[in-house]
C-alpha cells in the first residue's frame, strides 16, 4: 500500500495489489458511509463523489453504505436476474450484431458508446433508446467525479449540467438508480473493453487463436478506483487508519497486471458487482458473433427469452 499523509490536510491510502485489495475489500471496518469529512482534501474528494452519484439525496447503490436499507436484497435480486440472462448473451445473439460490427471495424471509433448504452439500458427499460444526448450525459457522469478542471466544475455548477445529465438518464429508466449507474457510469468499462476488442480483431492471428472466453478476459476492464473509509479507528487488516482516512482500491491497475474477474467485480464481497457474470458473457458473445463462431456457442437462446 501507498500512503499520502500530511496531518490536518490529506490522508489517502491506495493499493493496486490484488492481494491487498482483496484484504481491504473484506475488512469489516471499511465501508461506503463516507461520514468523516474532517480532513480537507479527503473531504473534498468525498463530497464530489457523493454530490455526483446521487439523485435527490439518495445515493447510487454503488456508493451506498453496507447497512443502507434495502441495499443488500436489491443487489441480490439484480445479481440473480442478470445471471439468468448471461448464458443467452454468451451465445452471441442477434441483439449483439451492432456491437459485433463495431468490433469488426465497421463505423467510426466513437460509435461504441451509444451502442453499449443501448444494450445496457434495454436490461432495465424495454423501450430504452440511446441517443446522442443520453450518451453525452454518460460522459458528464464519467468525468464529473474525477476532473480537476476547476473552471469546468464551476461552469457545470452554474449550468447544473451534472444534475441535468442525471435527471435525463433517470427519466429513461423510471428512476431506477442502479440503472442510472449502469447507463451513466459502469458502461464506460464495457466501452473500453470493446475498443480493445476492436484492436484485437484487427489482428488476423487473434481472430483465429482467441476463444470467446480468452477474448472476454483480455477485454475485461474494472472500475479505475473504488473508495472506502474506516467506520472506526483500524489497526488490523488495513493498518493504522483513522476514520477520516480515504482508502482507494485501484481495481483496473491491479486487473491490468493480471486479469482477474474475481478482483474486477469484487466477487465474494458484500459490494460485488451484480453484473459479474453478465459482463463477461456479453464480451464473449460479442467476440463469438464478430468472428462468426456461433456454431461453437453453448446455447442458441436469445436474451429476449429470459424476460425480466
Amino acid at each position: 500500500m501507498k500512503r499520502i499523509r500530511i496531518p490536518g490536510i490529506v490522508d489517502i491510502v491506495s493499493s493496486d495489489d490484488a492481494a491487498e485489495i482483496e484484504a481491504l475489500a473484506q475488512d469489516p471496518k471499511l465501508d461506503r458511509a463516507y461520514a468523516d469529512h474532517s480532513i480537507p482534501v479527503n473531504g473534498k474528494i468525498l463530497q464530489r463523489v457523493q454530490d455526483t452519484l446521487q439523485i435527490a439525496g439518495k445515493p447510487f447503490p454503488t456508493v451506498a453504505p453496507r447497512c443502507a436499507e434495502g441495499r443488500a436484497p436489491a443487489q441480490e435480486a439484480l445479481w440473480k436476474r442478470l445471471n439468468a440472462m448471461a448464458p443467452a448473451y454468451s451465445a452471441g445473439p442477434n441483439e449483439l450484431e451492432s456491437l459485433a460490427a463495431f468490433v469488426r471495424g465497421e463505423g467510426s471509433a466513437d460509435a461504441c458508446g451509444p451502442l453499449v448504452q443501448q444494450v445496457v439500458g434495454s436490461l432495465f427499460a424495454p423501450n430504452f433508446e440511446a441517443t446522442e444526448d443520453s450518451w453525452n450525459a454518460a460522459l458528464v457522469l464519467d468525468q464529473a467525479p474525477r476532473t480537476m478542471n476547476l473552471a469546468l466544475l464551476a461552469w457545470w455548477a452554474l449550468t447544473k449540467k451534472v444534475d441535468r445529465a442525471k435527471q435525463l438518464l433517470s427519466d429513461m429508466v423510471d428512476g431506477d438508480l442502479a440503472a442510472v449507474h449502469a447507463i451513466g457510469v459502469a458502461l464506460h468499462n464495457i466501452v473500453s473493453g470493446l475498443n480493445l476488442m476492436r484492436e484485437l480483431y484487427s489482428d488476423p492471428s487473434s481472430r483465429t487463436t482467441l476463444s470467446p472466453e480468452a477474448a472476454g478476459t483480455r477485454c475485461l476492464f474494472a472500475p479505475a478506483t473504488v473508495l472506502r473509509q474506516p467506520t472506526d479507528t483500524d489497526n488490523s487488516t488495513s493498518g493504522d487508519l483513522e476514520t477520516g482516512t480515504l482508502v482507494l482500491l485501484s481495481l483496473q491497475a491491479a486487473n491490468a497486471k493480471t486479469p482477474n474477474a474475481n478482483l474486477a467485480f469484487l466477487r465474494n464481497t458484500w459490494s460485488q458487482c451484480p453484473a459479474e457474470q453478465w459482463v463477461p458473457a456479453l464480451l464473449e458473445g460479442i467476440w463469438l458473433r464478430a468472428c462468426n463462431l456461433q456454431g461453437q456457442s453453448k446455447s442458441g437462446v436469445s436474451p429476449a427469452s429470459h424476460g425480466d
